[in-house]
């Protein structure tokens, strides 16, 4: 997205640029019945670079266009790559930092007491991280809402105003589609926990839980920081290890209780893992 034709006004500073668009024209009116923006912001930064404040009078959401930053807000932090984005209550304490690379950003804040009821729904969540996969069209609502601030007309707020409140909506219903798809998660780990010595597929869960393999591949990664077929494998050999140090049971026998098809592939498998063979294992832990 081109944000030239704004009047944005060019800061410098040690670690990069901010351009910054503030004198948005907002009536009374609209600032007790409307949602409205109080600023909007292009930022380019390198490296240690920082934003930290809290007690502030708006609501913010952030996009990252380029690089990847880390935030820390209400007890939690988050790594945001491009292509995602955070909506907080800049009421709350709140922490940026760049990591160690380049960082752009937009950050646009808004304000209006229609926004409070979409706000402590969304955080309730206690996520407040979207993704472009998750809401593909924030980038051209945000656009809309800061060209309807170029127009010179009568109805221009409330076109505003209207706009936030589809971009909102719009947040809500993504954060709701995540929300769904962590509990198709949890049930799916909760299925191999229980079904690991079977011959388990990615393809089959895919089908098991009617969704789609690329998609639930991704998600179960962000949520057990392992591939599907990677999780199984860690916890046939976690199982593995219980039953060398606890039984009496064959090499092969174990590899059959525990879902691997043949000992020689199980071997292999355990020796990549843990550096060591099952039965030198079993011996080290006698």
């Amino acid at each position: 997205m081109n944000y030239d034709f704004l009047p944005l006004v060019e800061h410098s500073f040690t670690h990069g640029k901010e351009q910054i668009l503030s004198n948005f024209i907002v009536s009374n009116k609209a600032k007790e019945n409307l949602i409205y923006p109080v600023s909007f912001s292009l930022l380019q930064t390198t490296f240690d670079y920082f934003i930290e404040g809290n007690n502030q009078d708006y609501y913010e959401i952030r996009y990252v266009l380029e690089g990847e930053y880390y935030l820390k807000y209400n007890g939690r932090s988050y790594l945001l790559k491009k292509g995602e984005g955070c909506l907080i209550d800049c009421r709350k304490k709140y922490f940026y930092h760049s990591s160690n690379q380049h960082w752009v950003s937009t950050c646009l804040r808004f304000n209006g007491s229609p926004a409070y009821s979409f706000i402590k729904a969304y955080l309730l969540s206690g996520n407040i991280k979207f993704t472009d996969e998750m809401f593909s069209n924030f980038e051209p609502l945000q656009m809309h809402i800061l060209q309807c601030t170029q127009k010179n007309s009568s109805y221009m707020e409330y076109e505003v105003s209207c706009t936030f409140y589809l971009l909102l909506t719009n947040l809500l219903i993504a954060q709701s589609k995540t929300r769904n798809t962590s509990e198709v998660i949890e049930k799916i780990v909760s299925y191999i926990q229980a079904n690991y010595m079977k011959n388990l597929t990615v393809d089959e869960l895919s089908r098991r839980f009617a969704v789609s393999r690329t998609h639930m591949t991704r998600c179960f990664k962000e949520y057990t920081g392992f591939a599907p077929h990677q999780y199984i494998t860690q916890l046939r050999i976690y199982n593995a290890k219980y039953l060398l140090k606890t039984t009496n049971l064959s090499i092969n026998d174990i590899s059959r209780q525990t879902g691997f098809s043949d000992s020689v592939y199980f071997i292999q498998v355990f020796k990549k893992i843990e550096g060591t063979t099952p039965s030198k294992f079993r011996k080290r832990e006698l």
